[in-house]
């Protein structure tokens, strides 16, 4: 089986990722991910000319009910047990941040 992906190519991936990597995984994961691609590619050369599309496999649909407009609370009532407020926002702590 040729490899698609390298070990040098799931080494720049975990790296954007920011996952660390043995060099052993690094090798494990190009093959085992060359393998699926590998097979993908076997799918796409199936005949399926004569096969209907089919977006569901179960005669099941979607419920839907009609959107109804209900009271809710209003801004004030919806920020007065919070601690961390404003200008009428929740205040939460940052969990991005820049590199």
């Amino acid at each position: 089986m040729k490899k698609i992906i390298t070990k040098e190519l799931i080494d720049s991936l975990s790296k954007l990722a920011k996952i660390n990597l043995t060099k052993e995984q690094e090798e494990k994961y190009a093959g085992e991910f060359s393998s699926i691609i590998g097979y993908m590619d076997e799918i796409k050369t199936l005949d399926v000319e004569n096969i209907p599309e089919t977006a569901r496999v179960t005669d099941e649909g979607n419920v839907l009910r009609e959107d109804k407009i209900e009271p809710s609370f209003d801004q004030k009532q919806t920020l007065k047990n919070s601690k961390n407020t404003h200008n009428g926002y929740f205040l939460v702590p940052q969990i991005l941040k820049e590199d």
